[in-house]
């Protein structure tokens, strides 16, 4: 006989409804020509109700492979509640935002400079080391000021726009956790406050010692990656945030200035954010307008007065 013809979407229908090709050729189509439609199709299914109902069984099929791995010389390891945690989380992020990246990189070159001259001084006064991150902090919170739709959130269909920074910083824990305490008001603190506040919650993080408090409300956050020498990366978003901050390792490069190489402090940043709200265009702008931050710092300004 003549081999009927099924447009693709009816041969994917019949295909997640588990029809096979004679049965959907067995359908009398009400289309031009005696073809099949979506509507008879979704007919026949209806009529084969008893039958539907067994159609989810058929769905958690790639998680029934427990066979799958050399059970002699493999270990099971049950997750402890933090990374079960972590896990929901991640799975609650991936499946609640549209994730897009945009990756840039900054001329570090300046501020590095302005650790090495302040160090010494730092750590004398403050027991521990001055780094990048209450700069990368400081400069967020300006770009927030300046495009404030990023420091937001969704609520169904309205966006709450926080008149606030606070800013959750992803504290690695041990070797196998990771926990995003929230540096509150940190629109209000200047670099040594940014330092300080960095500081203490990720010792309290690692030391098990944060409130419920220190780990909720937080409006846009930064994850830190290149104290492990990566490079770049692109983080998952930390609901409910609409946005985060990845920041790669700061290294020398050669780069191209006025037409001249120089080698420079350099560092890949990328900006994860969800495009249900901000678009490519503003999560750009907001990218650079937190690199333009960082490349022009005030290397004048006293740390201490």
């Amino acid at each position: 006989g003549v081999r009927k013809f099924f447009s693709p979407l009816v041969r994917a229908i019949a295909r997640s409804e588990g029809i096979s090709f004679d049965e959907l050729s067995a359908i009398q189509g009400t289309g031009s020509g005696g073809r099949v439609t979506k509507q008879d199709l979704l007919a026949y299914i209806e009529r084969k109700s008893p039958a539907k109902s067994f159609v989810p069984a058929s769905k958690p099929e790639p998680v029934a492979t427990p066979q799958a791995y050399n059970k002699s010389k493999s270990t099971i390891v049950p997750m402890d509640n933090l990374r079960q945690r972590i896990m929901e989380h991640m799975i609650r992020s991936r499946d609640t935002s549209v994730h897009v990246a945009a990756i840039s990189e900054a001329d570090m070159t300046g501020i590095a400079n302005y650790i090495d001259r302040n160090a010494v001084e730092f750590q004398n006064r403050e027991g521990f080391k001055l780094t990048y991150m209450p700069f990368i902090a400081n400069a967020c919170v300006k770009a927030l000021k300046d495009f404030p739709l990023v420091n937001s959130s969704i609520e169904g269909t309205n966006i709450v726009m926080k008149n606030y920074v606070n800013l959750g910083i992803a504290v690695a824990i041990e070797t196998t956790g990771l926990i995003v305490p929230v540096l509150k008001g940190a629109d209000e603190k200047n670099i040594l406050g940014l330092a300080r506040g960095i500081y203490d919650l990720a010792m309290r993080a690692r030391t098990k010692k944060l409130s419920p408090d220190d780990i909720v409300d937080s409006t846009f956050s930064i994850t830190n990656y290149g104290v492990f020498g990566n490079l770049m990366g692109t983080p998952i978003i930390n609901q409910p945030n609409i946005a985060i901050l990845g920041v790669g390792v700061v290294q020398k490069r050669p780069v191209v200035i006025n037409d001249a190489i120089a080698i420079r402090q350099m560092a890949y940043l990328t900006l994860s954010f969800d495009h249900r709200l901000i678009d490519g265009a503003l999560g750009g702008q907001f990218l650079e307008k937190v690199i333009y931050y960082l490349e022009n710092f005030d290397t004048t300004n006293q740390l201490y007065e």
